[in-house]
C-alpha cells in the first residue's frame, strides 16, 4: 500500500544538505520518490507500507545527523526558526565583538612589520586569544555543518569556510608555537562572521515562508456562535454535528451544511469567482468564505485542522516541499571548488617539500591556496546583489520576499496569470444600456441604481455609483428590490444569459413591468494587454488559469491578448498548482487571492499585485506593493539586471581565482598577502554589485 506524508526536519539549516538527505531518503527500499525542502525544513515522502515505514525513515534521518518530526505542524516549526535566530544573533554579536579585536591586533602587525619578535608575538597571541570565543562558540554550528555535508555527500559552502578558517587557525597556532609572529587568526573570524551574516539573513526569510503558510489559516474566523444559546465558541473547539450561526457580512469560521436560512455567499477567497453563490438548505459552506445577506444556520462537517481553507495551507507546504530545493548557480561553483581545492593545496605542499622548503614553508603555501580560493567573493556574489535589487525594488514598489524568485523570474519561459483582480481590477461596471420602451437608459441606470443602493455586494456597487442614496434597497437571492422616489417598485435579477458572452446580465423592472437589461463587465487592468504582449514577444508562454466559467475567462483573455487555448478555466487551487507544474520552467504565477497560494508555492516565482489578499501575499517570492500587473515589467527588467550583475561578480571570483590561485601555488603568495588579494576581490564584486539600480 502507498502511503504519502509531509515530515519536519529538525536541525535541517543547509540548502545542500537538504539535497544530500533527499537522496538518501530516494535510495530507501521502498521509498518511490522524496522532495526535501530547507527554506520550510520539510520532507515530502512517497513510500511503499509494506516494504517501508515510517521508523525506518525516522532511522535514515536521525543516520544523517537530523530529527523526523511526524506532524508538519507550522507553529512548531516557526517556534523552532526563533529559536535558530536567537541562536545565530548571539553567535554573531560575539564573532563581532571578539573578531574586532582580534582583527585589530592583527592590523598592529600588519602596519608595523619590523616590530621587535618579543613584542610581535605578543600581540599575535592576543589576535588568537581574542579569535578563540569566534572559532569555539560562533563557528562551531559551522564546523559541525561541515562534518554533516560529508556525511551526506553534500559539501557546500560550510565546508569551504570550516576549510579555510581552520586551516589559517591551525598554522596560525603552528607559527606560535615556533615563536613566530605570522598568524591569520583574523582571516578565521572574518570567514566565520562572513558566513553567519549570511545565515541569520537566510534564516529570518525561511521563517517568513512559515509565516505565509500560516497566514492561509488565518482567512477563516477564530470565533463561532453556538446555535444553541448564541454564545461565542471557539471554532477548534467545534466537531462534526454541532449547530453555529454564521450573521450576516461574517466570515465562515468551519465548513459545514446550511440546515436553516438561505443567503448569497461570496466564495471568492476559495474559488477566485466574481458572482456570489446562492444556498440555501442542505447546501455545503466553507471556512474563509462571506455570508453576505442574512443569518444562517450551520451544521458543522469538518473540524478546524481538517477544513478546506486547512487542506489548503497543507498544499501549499506539500507545493513547497515536492519541489526539492533548487540547485543553484552558487552551489555548482563551489562544488567545483571543493573538488580543486584539497588537490591544488596538496600539490602545492609536495611541490614545495620537493623544492627543499621547510614543511611549516610547505604548509605555509597549502594554507594560502585554501585562503586564496576560499569563496567569500562567491559567497557574497549573489546575495549583494539581491540585496540591492530590494533597494531597488522598493522604489518601484516591488517588494522582495525571497531571492531566488528574483532569480527565476529572470530566466522564466511561462507565466500563469489569475482573473480576478489580477488582470483585471476586480471592479464591475456598467457596460451596456437596453432599455425598454417607454423606458430611457437614464431611467433605467437610474431605477437600477436605486434598488441597490445601501448594499454591500459587487453589482450593488457598480449599479449604485455615486447617486444620490434613497432610502435604500434590499438584497434578495438573485437580484434586489426597492422603491425609486417616484414610489415605485424596482427590481434586479439576474438574466438568463448571464455569463455566456463574458459579462453579467441583469434584468431590471419598474411596477413589474420590464424595463430592460444592463451588461456588467469587470475592469481590465489598462496595463494587462501591454503586459502579456510584452512577454509574448519575448517568446514567453502565457497562460490564464481562473475559477470563473468560459464564457468570462475567454472574454478576459481576448481583452489581453491570450490565446483561446492557453485558457483554463473553472480551475479549483489544486488544478492551478497542477497546471503550474505541468508548464515549462521557470514557471511564474501571478495571482491575488487565497486561493492562488497553492498555485503560487508551487511556482519557481509567485508574483501578487497590490490588491491581492494578505494570505496570498505572505506566499509569494515578489510582493507588487504599487500598481497590478504592468509593475511586472518593471520586475522582470529589475530582474534581468540583477541576474547580469550575479554572472559578473562569478566570473571577477572566477578571474580572481585563475591568476591567484597559481601564484599560490608556485609560493609567490604568503598567507598574509592570500587575505589581502581575497578580500580585494570580495570589495571587487561588492563594488560590481552596487551597480544593481
Amino acid at each position: 500500500m502507498e502511503q504519502r506524508q509531509l515530515f519536519a526536519v529538525d536541525g535541517l539549516f543547509c540548502a545542500g544538505c537538504a539535497r544530500g538527505l533527499e537522496r538518501r531518503l530516494a535510495t530507501l527500499d521502498g521509498v518511490a520518490d522524496a522532495g526535501v525542502h530547507f527554506v520550510t525544513s520539510s520532507a515530502l515522502v512517497r513510500w511503499n507500507a509494506d516494504i517501508c515505514s515510517v521508523a525506518t525513515i525516522r532511522a535514515r534521518v536521525a543516520d544523517a545527523g537530523y530529527r523526523l518530526v511526524e506532524r508538519h505542524d507550522l507553529g512548531e516549526t516557526a517556534a523552532r526558526f526563533d529559536r535558530e535566530i536567537r541562536a545565530l544573533s548571539l553567535r554573531l554579536a560575539v564573532a563581532v565583538v571578539f573578531g574586532m579585536w582580534s582583527m585589530g591586533a592583527a592590523l598592529i602587525l600588519y602596519a608595523q612589520p619590523d616590530l621587535a619578535p618579543g613584542v610581535a608575538w605578543w600581540i599575535a597571541l592576543a589576535s588568537g586569544v581574542f579569535a578563540l570565543p569566534v572559532l569555539c562558540y560562533s563557528g562551531a554550528a559551522v564546523f559541525r555543518m561541515a562534518w554533516r555535508s560529508l556525511r551526506l555527500r553534500a559539501p557546500g559552502l560550510d565546508l569551504m569556510i570550516a576549510i579555510g578558517a581552520g586551516g589559517a587557525a591551525l598554522l596560525s597556532v603552528a607559527a606560535l608555537a615556533r615563536g613566530g609572529a605570522a598568524v591569520f587568526f583574523d582571516t578565521a573570524t572574518m570567514l566565520v562572521t562572513l558566513l553567519l551574516v549570511g545565515r541569520l539573513i537566510e534564516t529570518r526569510v525561511r521563517r517568513s515562508a512559515i509565516l505565509a503558510l500560516a497566514a492561509v489559516d488565518d482567512v477563516a474566523a477564530e470565533m463561532a456562535l453556538s446555535a444553541r444559546d448564541g454564545a461565542p465558541v471557539a471554532a477548534r473547539s467545534l466537531a462534526p454535528g454541532d449547530h453555529v450561526l454564521v450573521d450576516a457580512g461574517a466570515v465562515f469560521p468551519i465548513d459545514g451544511v446550511v440546515v436553516a436560512g438561505d443567503s448569497l455567499v461570496d466564495r471568492a477567497v476559495m474559488t477566485g469567482e466574481a458572482a456570489a453563490l446562492t444556498v440555501a438548505v442542505g447546501d455545503r459552506v466553507q471556512a474563509g468564505t462571506t455570508n453576505l445577506r442574512r443569518r444562517l444556520t450551520i451544521e458543522v462537517d469538518r473540524p478546524c485542522g481538517d477544513r478546506d481553507i486547512d487542506r489548503m495551507g497543507g498544499r501549499v507546504a506539500i507545493e513547497i516541499a515536492a519541489r526539492g530545493e533548487p540547485r543553484r548557480e552558487l552551489d555548482r561553483w563551489v562544488r567545483a571548488l571543493l573538488i580543486a581545492t584539497p588537490i591544488i593545496a596538496l600539490v602545492a605542499f609536495v611541490f614545495a617539500l620537493m623544492a627543499a622548503a621547510s614543511f611549516a614553508d610547505a604548509a605555509a603555501r597549502a594554507l594560502s591556496v585554501l585562503i586564496v580560493i576560499c569563496p567569500c567573493a562567491l559567497a557574497i556574489a549573489a546575495p549583494l546583489a539581491h540585496v540591492r535589487a530590494a533597494i531597488a525594488g522598493v522604489r518601484q514598489g516591488i517588494r522582495v520576499a525571497d531571492p531566488a524568485a528574483l532569480e527565476a523570474l529572470a530566466a522564466m519561459a511561462s507565466v500563469v496569470f489569475d482573473k480576478t483582480g489580477t488582470l483585471t481590477l476586480g471592479r464591475l461596471r456598467i457596460v451596456a444600456l437596453e432599455p425598454v420602451a417607454p423606458f430611457s437608459a437614464a431611467e433605467l441606470a437610474t431605477a437600477a441604481a436605486h434598488a441597490e443602493q445601501g448594499i454591500d455586494h459587487p453589482i450593488a456597487r457598480a449599479l449604485a455609483g455615486d447617486r444620490p442614496a434613497g432610502a435604500g434597497g434590499e438584497r434578495l437571492d438573485r437580484g434586489a428590490r426597492g422603491i425609486d422616489p417616484a414610489g415605485r417598485r424596482v427590481a434586479v435579477s439576474a438574466a438568463a444569459r448571464s455569463g455566456e458572452d463574458g459579462l453579467t446580465w441583469l434584468d431590471v423592472s419598474i411596477d413589474d413591468a420590464p424595463a430592460g437589461r444592463i451588461a456588467l463587465a469587470d475592469t481590465i487592468d489598462p496595463d494587462a494587454a501591454r503586459t502579456v504582449a510584452r512577454l509574448r514577444r519575448a517568446g514567453v508562454a502565457v497562460m490564464l488559469a481562473t475559477g470563473d466559467g468560459e464564457g468570462p475567462a475567454a472574454s478576459v483573455a481576448e481583452a489581453t491578448g491570450i490565446a483561446p487555448a492557453d485558457v483554463h478555466a473553472g480551475c479549483t487551487p489544486a488544478d492551478k498548482a497542477r497546471l503550474v507544474a505541468a508548464a515549462s520552467w521557470p514557471v511564474i504565477v501571478v495571482g491575488d487571492g487565497v486561493n492562488d497560494a497553492p498555485a503560487l508555492a508551487a511556482a519557481d516565482c509567485g508574483i501578487t499585485v497590490a490588491r491581492a489578499h494578505a494570505a496570498a501575499t505572505a506566499t509569494a517570492g515578489l510582493v507588487f506593493e504599487e500598481g497590478g500587473v504592468g509593475t511586472m515589467i518593471a520586475a522582470w527588467t529589475l530582474a534581468r539586471r540583477t541576474a547580469t550583475i550575479i554572472r559578473q561578480n562569478f566570473a571577477l571570483a572566477l578571474l580572481y581565482n585563475l591568476v591567484a590561485l597559481p601564484l599560490a601555488a608556485i609560493g609567490l603568495m604568503t598567507p598574509l598577502i592570500a587575505a589581502a588579494a581575497m578580500l580585494a576581490s570580495s570589495l571587487l564584486v561588492t563594488a560590481n554589485a552596487m551597480r544593481v539600480r
